[in-house]
């Protein structure tokens, strides 16, 4: 294990040398972007639920937070930048590091297209064990990264999500992480017209999930 200062605001991250060498040259999006959010972070009565996602979670995110209103403090890091590029570890570390989480439930997959599934693979592993070891009280919850339509270019990536799909549930199958089943529940009617996004009634089939299981893992 190797101890290494990262330069967004200082973080200290500890990664398996291996991981740490096995980064890849990073392959930015035109755009990168990243919203962390809080909600009641001054209290401390209820546990704390993390949703780590990219903009579906954030679609998504305050319904969950109001299904669990009374249950649990919720909040979010969601970031366009892949499990392939080091800068999310960092924002990772940033966001682990402020709060003991009872509950994480997590997703990476729509973001990355340049880096291959090999790499993805490498990538998703490191994620779950940095959360097992920088939120070593937390129960995990992995979503499965939601479908692609033809709309807006996005058709070359249907079978790349179904792949990044089951490398995840490789992974957490053998790290003994339950799965939330987002892309088997998002109906054609559901996308907002993006091929990507979703509409309302989209956005409350995935609140439902995303709030039963993180239920279900609280009352374990």
């Amino acid at each position: 294990m190797r101890c290494i200062l990262l330069p967004l605001l200082a973080v200290l991250v500890c990664l398996p040398a291996a991981a740490e060498d096995a980064f890849p040259e990073p392959r930015r999006e035109r755009i990168e972007w990243v919203d962390i959010w809080f909600t009641d972070a001054e209290k401390d009565a209820l546990p704390r639920v993390l949703l780590i996602g990219d903009s579906i979670t954030r679609g998504y995110f305050d319904g969950v937070e109001k299904a669990l209103d009374g249950q649990a403090y919720c909040g979010r890091l969601t970031s366009s930048r892949s499990v392939c590029d080091p800068v999310f570890f960092q924002e990772l570390a940033l966001v682990l590091g402020q709060y003991p989480f009872a509950v994480i439930h997590f997703n990476n997959g729509l973001h990355g297209w340049d880096y291959t599934e090999e790499e993805y693979r490498v990538g998703f592993q490191r994620f779950v064990d940095a959360l097992r070891e920088q939120a070593p009280g937390a129960k995990l919850v992995c979503g499965l990264t939601t479908p692609v339509q033809e709309q807006g270019g996005m058709s070359d990536h249907a079978a790349r999500v179904a792949a990044r799909n089951a490398i995840a549930t490789e992974i957490c199958a053998a790290a003994n992480i339950p799965l939330n089943d987002l892309h088997a529940a998002a109906r054609p009617d559901h996308f907002s017209g993006d091929g990507v996004h979703f509409n309302n009634e989209g956005k409350a089939a995935q609140v439902k999930l995303a709030a039963d299981a993180v239920q279900a893992a609280l009352a374990k």
